[in-house]
């Protein structure tokens, strides 16, 4: 079976522990409460098309989590994916610019 929609749901500030800067999980429409209090998380968004890794993580195991450690600068990581020339982004960019 092949998941073509997930919502993705992030660990509210209060209740993260001090070693993460953020914890997010996908889980199958309303399946929230099979693996975790759903007071302690926010809702962000509903994907629809999730990619074959997370498909698979949800298809093995109901969900998938996404951990980003505390102590490092994250705004960097981005800044390289806006920037970087094989980035799509920045070549939708750079081609928007030409024209």
């Amino acid at each position: 079976m092949t998941i073509a929609v997930l919502d993705y749901f992030k660990l509210k500030p209060e209740f993260l522990p001090a070693s993460l800067a953020m914890r997010g999980v996908y889980v199958r429409p309303n399946e929230l409460e099979k693996f975790a209090n759903p007071s302690q998380w926010e809702y962000v968004g509903r994907t629809y098309h999730p990619n074959h890794k997370q498909a698979a993580d949800v298809e093995r195991h109901g969900y998938c989590n996404r951990s980003l450690p505390a102590g490092r600068d994250w705004s960097k990581v981005g800044k390289a994916w806006y920037d970087h020339p094989a980035s799509v982004i920045a070549h939708a960019r750079d081609k928007k610019a030409s024209n």
